[in-house]
């Protein structure tokens, strides 16, 4: 059989998987081998690359395999990772080297990513990290406030006129509602003393009484003796108390009621079933007299 080198081989410029490779098994024996078998065989190796590796098609990385990058790794097109990524204790990612995330030189403490949707990428701001609830200056609660025990109070340094006020705006026609509990009864709100060790509470009617009403204030101060009355609707005005608007006897009819309870002589109540009763009887208006062993004062 004549000799022939490798040199002089015809060449071909594809491969399938059924091609044999000619192997020299640890130089000691001459094999043939499969494309399939040998390829299966090559990648089930671990594989070390100490130049330039490029990868013209997807590479898929198995189940149980440890890929380590002990050199800069440049991946010029989208990187899939289907499950977690773990860096080591010396790894490190820098925010700044994304391709979406713009960050400045120095970022103060406390700054936040924020998404900027019309330039697609992430910026450090301060919006939504405070370190004070006084930069939200629109806060809106997503629950009930709970003050844990604490005051709400206003400080001595607030701008403005008015700034040391507390000051309740609802919405619309809505009104600052004040609950009650099973355990306090009706709503009440507490005016303490100047040094909150007394108070005087105004309290609201119980749930049993079904109460709805309300109380329009003068819009005057009134002037002294007056009281505070209603309409029976819900305004109020100061008016002035005199004998006969509360049906109280006039002067005469006071002394008239004086001398019959003079006690220094016999005296003797008559007794009536009413004013009518008594007036026909001779008891004057103011006068004295009695229904069993009440005494009245007849008024009309």
């Amino acid at each position: 059989m004549a000799s022939i080198k490798v040199s002089e081989l015809p060449a071909v410029t594809s491969i399938t998987a059924n091609d044999v490779l000619i192997i020299n098994d640890e130089n000691s024996t001459t094999s043939s081998i499969t494309i399939t078998f040998f390829t299966s065989s090559f990648t089930g190796q671990n594989l070390s690359f100490t130049g330039t590796a490029s990868f013209a098609a997807p590479v898929t990385f198995g189940t149980n395999s440890l890929p380590t990058f002990n050199s800069d790794t440049v991946f010029n097109q989208r990187a899939t990772f289907n499950g977690p990524i773990t860096l080591g204790a010396n790894a490190a990612l820098p925010l700044g080297d994304l391709s979406d995330v713009t960050l400045a030189s120095t970022i103060p403490d406390g700054y936040v990513l924020t998404w900027d949707a019309t330039n697609s990428y992430w910026n450090a701001e301060i919006t939504g990290s405070l370190n004070n609830v006084v930069e939200d200056t629109s806060p809106q609660l997503g629950g009930n406030l709970d003050t844990n025990g604490y005051s709400i109070v206003t400080t001595a340094t607030a701008a403005g006129a008015g700034g040391q006020n507390i000051t309740l705006t609802p919405n619309g026609a809505g009104t600052v509602i004040v609950s009650g509990n099973a355990t306090g009864g009706a709503g009440q709100i507490k005016l303490n003393c100047d040094t909150n060790s007394h108070g005087v509470i105004f309290k609201g009617p119980p749930h049993s009484a079904a109460a709805n009403y309300t109380f329009i204030l003068p819009t005057t101060m009134g002037t002294t003796g007056q009281v505070l009355t209603t309409n029976g609707t819900s305004v109020t005005s100061w008016s002035t108390i005199t004998p006969a608007g509360i049906g109280a006897a006039t002067a005469a009819q006071g002394t008239v009621a004086d001398s019959a309870m003079q006690v220094n002589t016999q005296n003797t109540i008559p007794a009536y079933a009413g004013d009518t009763e008594a007036a026909a009887g001779g008891v004057v208006i103011g006068g004295l007299y009695r229904i069993g062993n009440a005494v009245q004062v007849r008024l009309a």
